[in-house]
């Protein structure tokens, strides 16, 4: 199965919230990486088929996806970064409820639903109703609705937001086991979902394709451009505003820093292997970090 993006674009009165975005993808995960507001859930609504592209389309084994209509939902799942639950319906009729709309037949859906529950590990959990659910429990209901018609690609919108470091893991841990033999597209603007379950990740910025490599390729292209330097605080003082810095521990003898330069930034600079993190910062600036570490 082939999915491809050609040159699709998005407008909304007069600005563009995707511009020309163009990929191809196969089986596995890509990430879709980009700060908030970059056009990461614009893009993933055209490709879930809610919004029409301004210009541009989308194909699914070279055929258009609103020529398809019914039979690209057959095998599409998408789960959105907004996924309201029914507070006091259990997370059993929840999923029946969903398998209906979906247009399962009440055998198949009632296997399903097992199958699914069990994959998400919510199996001890089905009779309760969501509003006991923590944060992580109701994500993990969010996909198992989405794999209900056991979809061929599977679109995931800021899956981890407002999620605790464990719940974040488990989840990406699933991510990666439910990707065999499916297209999984998975949107964030943190880079600890994607570092290592991402096929290849996609580097998103005000609606343009930035960058795609797989991770080994990112951080190839960052080669001499991250530095650690230990220095005076003066001397950090003064290198403030000049650099993109993506951390700074302070000790007794002064400032250590970890920072983004194409050239070697200060005399005690010493070049270290870069991190997705690292090349998040070069491509972003310190402000979307901050964002993502928040």
């Amino acid at each position: 199965m082939k999915l491809v993006i050609e040159n699709v674009s998005k407008k909304y009165n007069d600005k563009w919230a995707v511009r020309e975005f163009n990929a191809e993808m196969t089986d596995g995960v890509y990430g879709l990486l980009g700060p908030n507001g970059s056009g990461k859930t614009t893009l993933m609504r055209m490709l879930a088929s809610i919004l029409k592209p301004t210009s541009g389309r989308i194909l699914l084994d070279d055929q258009d996806i609103r020529t398809l209509d019914e039979t690209y939902r057959d095998v599409l799942g998408y789960l959105p970064q907004e996924f309201g639950l029914y507070q006091n319906f259990t997370a059993e009729r929840f999923l029946a409820y969903f398998a209906s709309l979906k247009g399962l037949d009440k055998n198949i859906a009632k296997e399903k639903i097992a199958e699914v529950l069990a994959l998400v590990n919510l199996t001890e959990h089905k009779r309760k109703k969501t509003k006991t659910f923590s944060g992580g429990m109701k994500r993990r209901l969010g996909i198992a609705q989405a794999l209900l018609n056991d979809p061929k690609i599977l679109i995931v919108d800021e899956p981890t937001a407002g999620l605790d470091p464990k719940e974040r893991i488990h989840f990406r841990n699933l991510i990666s086991n439910i990707s065999r033999e499916r297209i999984v597209i998975l949107s964030t603007h943190i880079v600890s979902d994607i570092e290592f379950i991402a096929k290849d990740i996609l580097i998103m910025d005000q609606g343009v394709l930035k960058e795609r490599s797989d991770l080994a390729g990112l951080l190839s292209g960052m080669k001499g451009k991250v530095w650690e330097a230990s220095m005076t605080e003066t001397e950090f003082a003064s290198l403030q505003g000049q650099y993109k810095i993506g951390n700074i521990q302070r000790n007794e003898d002064g400032v250590k820093l970890r920072l983004i330069s194409d050239e070697k930034p200060h005399a005690q600079a010493v070049e270290v292997l870069a991190t997705l993190e690292d090349v998040y910062l070069y491509y972003f600036g310190e402000e979307a970090v901050q964002n993502v570490q928040a």
